[in-house]
């Protein structure tokens, strides 16, 4: 069904336009489309509800500035996709109407050349339409880092440090809003529509703990009409790296979406290619659970940030999975937990640190609680422990290490914001950072135990970040006795 399921309504996701558009979860590995660059055409099964409403916006069948419920809205856009091709609209699509309308996007969205501008040494990333818009290089303007691109698309990125932040947000989008055609505001971060003559202007702004990052583009009526899902590309792409911080070196690029996983393959290819070896060994049990595993309380003060890095970090490893990359963590001298769709259906991976690799086998997987343990045929030299979940405060201190953005050993540190029950799993929602390429790295406490395994955030709102309990990767009793 097109319909899409990834906005968790117990979190508030029945808002006005763009603000709906971008409320859904996010693994910190991307899946569905359209976060990569297409050879050949996606298959069917890589089709996310999140990809449909990406779809629906490139062809211009989704508005950006609708009101009312996501669903209804998402709903009524496909129906009319359906009318444009001469097929009766129904409630749900069919597997080739939904392929039909991904290429088609797919289509548009390469015709503007749609790229990255990314900056991690400031601290964000954002979509560009290449093909239309030539960046200079960024200058200082007060407190405000500005990027400022030219062309046939007029596109501008802000890095503010200070003011506003988001306590003191509400009186510029009262500014900014005064006289737009549309506006949505959410707790940080706010949207704002202008038509001035021929032109349009779309300003998003978000804000952070040490300040905000607005993105503005202005196109041309003729330009939008042929090209009408700019402005929400542009918004639901700006990702924070981290709290930007607008007082270093620059270092802006513009780079190519990355190409499709090659683990993507649709039924037809299958078909033509020689049956690969089945990567799911019999070893390989379904409870994404392992028995090695040592649970431990907090005892003794807190450490300081460095202190917490230096006991920990050494248990924690990049994962290879072909083009596929993510972390691990190790609770014992063989094995590690991480999450499936890091390793994707591969039975066996490369794990390393520095220059060092080791393979790694998958022992334990549950694709659906995204829970994989891993083990090595040699010995680990360091390992945590993990911290039981009842013993987890909301509150106290985080540090998150990983390697987001293949950036192998980053840490980032933040408190226990929340403690949940998410797809049926126990999960940590945390303040602490975390990005594309999180995913399977560890969520430590003060005192460098296990917390949890960083797996998904929400790309529509700031420092909503979740990793699963490392206590659900722990056999019980039951468990062995089955086994």
């Amino acid at each position: 069904m097109f319909i899409p399921s990834t906005c968790l309504r117990a979190l508030g996701c029945l808002v006005a336009g763009l603000a709906a558009v971008v409320c859904g979860a996010a693994n910190a590995q991307q899946t569905g489309v359209f976060p990569y660059r297409w050879n050949d055409a996606p298959p069917v099964d890589a089709i996310t509800p999140a990809d449909i409403r990406e779809a629906l916006l490139w062809t211009g069948h989704l508005d950006a500035t609708f009101k009312g419920a996501l669903n209804s809205a998402v709903l009524r856009a496909a129906q009319d996709w359906q009318k444009s091709k001469g097929y009766k609209p129904t409630d749900k699509l069919t597997d080739e109407e939904s392929k039909e309308l991904v290429l088609q996007a797919l289509k548009e969205r390469e015709s503007v050349g749609w790229s990255q501008l990314r900056d991690p040494a400031v601290g964000f990333a954002v979509g560009v339409p290449a093909k239309f818009v030539t960046f200079g290089t960024p200058r200082a303007e007060g407190g405000t880092l500005v990027y400022q691109g030219t062309g046939t698309v007029s596109q501008g990125i802000g890095v503010n440090l200070g003011y506003p932040r988001c306590t003191s947000m509400d009186g510029l989008y009262l500014k900014l809003s005064a006289g737009a055609v549309f506006r949505a505001r959410k707790d940080n971060w706010f949207v704002v529509l202008h038509r001035h003559g021929d032109q349009s202007t779309y300003y998003k702004m978000t804000c952070h703990a040490t300040g905000s990052i607005w993105t503005e583009m202005t196109v041309s009526q003729e330009t939008l009409d042929k090209h009408p899902g700019l402005f929400a590309a542009m918004a639901t792409s700006l990702v924070l790296l981290r709290n930007p911080d607008p007082t270093v070196r620059p270092r802006p690029r513009v780079e190519e979406l990355p190409t499709a996983p090659t683990g993507f393959s649709d039924e037809e290819a299958s078909r033509q290619q020689p049956k690969a070896k089945s990567t799911k060994a019999v070893s390989i049990d379904e409870s994404g659970k392992t028995a090695a595993l040592k649970i431990e309380t907090r005892d003794g003060p807190d450490l300081r940030a460095e202190e917490i890095f230096e006991k920990a970090a050494g248990a924690v490893y990049v994962v290879k999975a072909d083009r596929r990359m993510g972390s691990a963590v190790a609770i014992s001298e063989n094995e590690l937990l991480t999450n499936c769709h890091v390793v994707g259906s591969a039975a066996e991976v490369k794990i390393g640190r520095a220059k060092a690799e080791l393979t790694a086998k998958v022992v334990s997987r549950n694709a659906d609680a995204d829970r994989c343990v891993l083990k090595t045929a040699t010995k680990l030299a360091t390992w945590v422990t993990v911290r039981p979940y009842e013993d987890i405060k909301v509150g106290e201190r985080a540090v998150t290490i990983g390697t987001p953005q293949g950036l192998e050993l980053t840490a980032a540190e933040g408190i226990v914001s929340s403690k949940r029950v998410y797809n049926q799993s126990r999960v940590i929602q945390t303040s602490a950072p975390i990005s594309q390429g999180s995913s399977g790295g560890g969520l430590f406490d003060a005192r460098g135990h296990l917390l949890g395994i960083t797996t998904f955030y929400f790309s529509g709102g700031q420092n909503l970040n979740f990793a699963v309990a490392a206590e659900e990767f722990a056999q019980d009793r039951e468990d062995q006795a089955a086994r």
